[in-house]
């Protein structure tokens, strides 16, 4: 996500200074010896205009040390949905798009785990743990249901918030100007459109 400064109340409660999901970077994921490794990245990959940010560099091969299994990943992210009354879907489509369902997943920018949240947004949500895949999907679930809360469930403004933050969607009334949001929103869209047919499972 882009690195942008705003402050939001979270869970109608939590007031948040400085709050921000994750930032422009390369994601990375730790291997057994400690070296850290480049992953796969979104399908906008090849995209690196600087106008949005140069968020990824192409891809690289992931580290040998073995994480939970996709299918043990999105069954926290449709747990976490329904907890939260977020669409599985959509939720799933954020996963995908930000780590590909890596808990390892780590920006150069610091953001984490499956949401690639940042170490502040994870403390402020009350996630101890980034690379626990249970806590880091309620995390950028919560983060992401205010975002659709805010702007009246209207998806790609949330998306956008999610991305570049509340403050760029309110500047600019709209998806912010910036290569990157715009790419992942629509990266996000076109997967939901792809698995629209079909809703009654992974």
């Amino acid at each position: 996500m882009v690195n942008r400064r705003f402050t939001l109340p979270i869970l109608a409660a939590l007031p948040l200074a400085g709050f921000c999901s994750v930032a422009h970077a390369n994601v990375f994921e730790r291997s057994q010896n400690g070296n850290l490794v480049e992953i796969s990245q979104p399908a906008w990959q090849t995209d690196r205009s600087p106008a949005g940010g140069g968020r990824y560099t192409p891809k690289a091969q992931p580290a040998s040390e073995p994480s939970p299994s996709q299918n043990v990943v999105r069954q926290h992210i449709q747990a976490t949905a329904a907890r939260y009354g977020v669409d599985r879907n959509l939720l799933d489509a954020v996963a995908w798009q930000e780590s590909r369902y890596n808990p390892r997943a780590i920006s150069t920018a610091g953001a984490m785990g499956v949401m690639q949240l940042m170490p502040g947004t994870a403390r402020q949500l009350g996630v101890r743990n980034p690379h626990d895949v249970e806590q880091n999907v309620a995390g950028g679930t919560a983060y992401l249901r205010q975002q659709l809360e805010r702007f009246g469930n209207n998806v790609p403004l949330a998306l956008a918030a999610y991305n570049a933050g509340p403050g760029a969607v309110l500047k600019y009334g709209g998806i912010p100007p910036y290569r990157e949001t715009q790419n992942y929103v629509r990266q996000i869209m076109r997967r939901l459109s792809a698995t629209s047919a079909d809703r009654t499972g992974y």
